[in-house]
C-alpha cells in the first residue's frame, strides 16, 4: 500500500492491535481440479479486496465458515482448523468453523436463507408467507443459536492466543448472536457488527417469532458499534431498538442498553475505483470485449447483471421491456438486452423456482418480439467478472432495479469504466439510490409502466445530457471509493477506544 493511502493509518492503528474479522463466507476458498488437486481461490467481491491486504499488514485472524467439504478436508490438516494463508507464505490466518452438515444447512438454508433475508428484503407475502412451523423453530436451535455458539468459542480461542488488545468486527446477518455470547465471557472487550443487507421497519421485522426477534436484538445490542449502508437502515433499526433499550437516541445515533452504550451508524459501502479500472484495461478484458461487441452489434445496448435472487426485481426488468418493445416497435432489431448472471441457493425451492421463471420469461419475450433472426434478450450463463467487466464497458444503458437491497455496488463499479455515457435506470428501493440519485433515471421498481417509460427515455437522451450524468457518477465515486467505508469505521473505532 502506498503511503498516503487511507489503510495505512489503519493499519498503524492497528499495529499494537489482534484485527479479528468473522463471516460466514471467508476471504478464501478450495476446490478441486479435475484431477483432484486442492486449489486456494481468493474469495469474491470487495470486502476481501479491502480487508484482505490490512490482515495481511497486522497479521490478523479472519474466523470463517468451511463452505464446502473441500474446505473442511483443508481445515482438518492443520492444528484447530487454523489455516495460515497462503500456506507457504503466511501473512494471516484463517481458523474455520467446521459444522455438520445438516446443522449447516439449518444455520444457512432455512434461517438464514430465506428467514432472515427474505424478512430484511420485504420479500415474504404475509396473508401466506411466512409460515413459522416446528422445522423453522427447530433450525433456529440447532442450526442459527448452534452455528452463532460454534463462532463465539472460535473467537474467544482467538482471542486467548495473543496479549495484544483484541479489535472484533463481525461481519452480517448470519451472526447476529454471537456478539452476546462473546460479551457472557468477556465483558470489555470491543465488537463492531456490519450488517450489508436491509433492516426492514419494526412492524415487518417483528414477523420473526419475538424469542428470535429478542435474541437478533440483544446479540447486536452487545456491541459498541453496529453499521449499516444507508441512514434508513440505521433508523430502522433504532426504531426496532425502542422495545427493549433503556434509550434510544436518534440524534446522536446510539442506544442505551443494560448500561452500555452502542453507537448505530451508517457507512455507504463503494468500490475499488482504480483497481477495477485498471482489471478493465487488462488484456483478458480486452478478449472478452470482442464477444460482447459481437453481440451488440449496430444494436444499442441494455445491460443488466444480477444473481437469480428474487429482491433483484429480474423478472420486471424484463417485462418492462417488453412493455418498451410494444409500444416503441420502430427499436425491434436496433436495441439489444443482454443479461448475465447466475442462479444462486438452488437448495431453496423459492430460487429455483424464481430461476426457472425467468427462463420462462426471456423465452416467452423472444418469441413474442423476434424479428428477421433479431433475438431481443441474450442470456449468457455464469458471466465471469472479465466478461462483466466488457460489458459494462460498452453498454449504452444500464438497469438496477431491486425491490430492496444493502447497497448495490453494480451501478459504481459499471460507471467507472463505462466509455458510452450509458444512462443508469435505477430503482429508488436500491441502497445506493441517495447517492446517485441525481445522476439516475429513477423508477419505483414495482412499476413496469414507469420503467418502459425510463427505457425509452434513455435511449433518445441526447448525448450532452449522458455525458453530464456519466460523469456526475464518475466523480461521485471517486469522491468516496471503498477505502473510505473502511477507514471511516476505523476511524470510529480508535475515537471509541481512547
Amino acid at each position: 500500500m502506498k503511503e498516503d493511502d487511507p489503510r495505512v493509518k489503519v493499519g498503524k492503528f492497528l499495529e499494537d492491535k489482534h484485527l479479528i474479522i468473522a463471516s460466514n463466507r471467508g476471504p478464501v476458498e478450495f476446490k478441486k481440479d479435475n484431477k483432484g488437486n486442492i486449489q486456494l481461490k481468493r474469495g469474491a467481491g470487495g470486502l476481501v479486496s479491502t480487508l484482505q491486504p490490512l490482515m495481511e499488514a497486522v497479521n490478523g485472524t479472519w474466523v470463517a465458515s468451511a463452505m464446502s467439504l473441500v474446505d473442511a478436508e483443508v481445515a482438518d490438516q492443520y492444528p484447530e482448523n487454523r489455516v495460515p494463508i497462503t500456506p507457504d507464505d503466511p501473512k494471516f490466518t484463517v481458523p474455520f468453523v467446521v459444522v455438520d452438515r445438516k446443522r449447516y444447512e439449518y444455520f444457512y438454508s432455512v434461517i438464514s436463507n430465506p428467514l432472515l433475508w427474505f424478512v430484511q428484503h420485504y420479500m415474504w407475502n404475509p396473508p401466506y408467507t411466512p409460515e413459522i412451523d416446528q422445522h423453522i423453530h427447530l433450525a433456529w436451535k440447532e442450526g442459527y443459536s448452534y452455528v452463532n455458539k460454534l463462532f463465539s468459542e472460535k473467537i474467544l480461542e482467538e482471542v486467548e492466543r495473543t496479549n495484544k488488545e483484541p479489535v472484533i468486527i463481525l461481519q452480517d446477518y448470519h451472526l447476529y448472536l454471537c456478539p452476546a455470547l462473546i460479551r457472557q465471557e468477556l465483558e470489555d472487550i470491543f465488537l463492531s457488527q456490519f450488517i450489508h443487507i436491509p433492516w426492514p421497519q419494526p412492524d415487518y421485522f417483528s414477523m420473526l417469532p419475538s424469542y428470535m426477534e429478542e435474541a437478533i436484538i440483544r446479540g447486536l445490542l452487545s456491541n459498541d458499534i453496529v453499521g449499516f449502508h444507508i441512514p434508513r437502515y440505521a433508523c430502522n433499526f433504532l426504531m426496532t431498538c425502542e422495545k427493549y433499550a433503556d434509550l434510544v437516541d436518534y440524534y446522536q445515533q446510539k442506544v442505551i442498553f443494560e448500561g452500555r452504550v452502542i453507537q448505530v451508524k451508517s457507512y455507504p459501502i463503494s468500490v475499488d475505483d482504480e483497481g477495477i479500472k485498471n482489471f478493465a484495461a487488462s488484456q483478458e478484458v480486452k478478449e472478452k470485449e470482442k464477444l460482447i461487441k459481437e453481440l451488440k452489434g449496430d444494436n444499442i445496448l441494455i445491460y443488466r447483471t444480477d444473481r437469480a435472487d428474487l429482491s433483484k426485481n429480474i423478472i420486471r426488468g424484463f417485462r418492462a421491456y417488453d412493455l418498451f418493445l410494444e409500444k416503441h416497435p420502430e427499436y425491434r432489431g436496433k436495441v439489444k438486452f443482454l443479461t448475465t448472471g447466475k442462479p444462486t441457493r438452488q437448495q431453496i425451492k423459492e430460487y429455483r423456482d424464481y430461476h426457472t421463471e425467468i427462463q420462462r420469461t426471456i423465452g416467452e419475450i423472444n418469441s413474442k418480439h423476434l424479428k428477421d433472426g433479431w433475438k431481443p434478450i441474450e442470456h449468457i450463463f455464469k458471466a465471469d467478472y472479465a466478461l462483466v467487466l466488457a460489458a459494462f464497458k460498452n453498454y449504452d444503458c444500464l438497469i438496477v432495479n431491486p425491490i430492496s437491497d444493502g447497497m448495490n455496488i453494480v451501478p459504481k463499479e459499471a460507471s467507472v469504466v463505462n466509455e458510452q455515457n450509458g444512462v443508469l435506470i435505477l430503482s429508488d428501493k436500491a441502497g445506493c439510490y441517495d447517492e446517485l440519485k441525481e445522476y439516475s433515471l429513477n423508477v419505483n421498481p414495482f412499476d413496469v409502466s414507469e420503467t418502459a417509460q425510463a427505457f425509452h427515455t434513455a435511449l433518445t437522451m441526447d448525448e450532452k445530457e449522458k455525458k453530464e450524468r456519466m460523469d456526475g457518477l464518475k466523480d461521485k465515486i471517486r469522491e468516496r471509493n471503498i477505502f473510505h467505508w473502511i477507514t471511516d469505521q476505523f476511524e470510529d473505532i480508535e475515537r471509541l477506544f481512547g
